[in-house]
């Protein structure tokens, strides 16, 4: 979870900086298309009240709304999932997660619900 938060800092950081937009979620009210941001490797794609931010579709990034300051399951797994093939979480440690789905529902269960 301390993970997930510091990229939800990083990402609107990100946007802010790269788009010299005074709020991130301004970005919302330009032109809605995927597009690569500035002077980096990533990409954003906008979308509904939030953004997907990635290298590519499956690694690393993180996707948000700009109303929810907590992940909810599947933004959570997808997280999860993009971190793992990026190589921010171990790929020996996770990987177990990534592959059982029902295993992986569990875990985010836990993190977002406790025990």
């Amino acid at each position: 979870m301390p993970l997930w938060y510091a990229n939800v800092a990083w990402a609107k950081q990100l946007l802010v900086r790269s788009f010299g937009l005074a709020e991130p979620q301004d970005i919302l009210s330009g032109e809605r298309h995927f597009q690569a941001i500035p002077n980096t490797c990533w990409f954003v794609r906008p979308h509904g009240i939030g953004v997907d931010i990635f290298k590519s579709p499956d690694v690393g990034g993180i996707d948000l709304d700009f109303d929810k300051p907590d992940p909810d399951e599947r933004r959570l797994a997808l997280f999860i999932e993009r971190q793992v093939n990026d190589g921010q979480l171990s790929h020996a440690g996770y990987r177990q997660l990534v592959d059982d789905e029902k295993l992986l529902r569990q875990a985010i269960s836990v993190a977002l619900n406790g025990p």
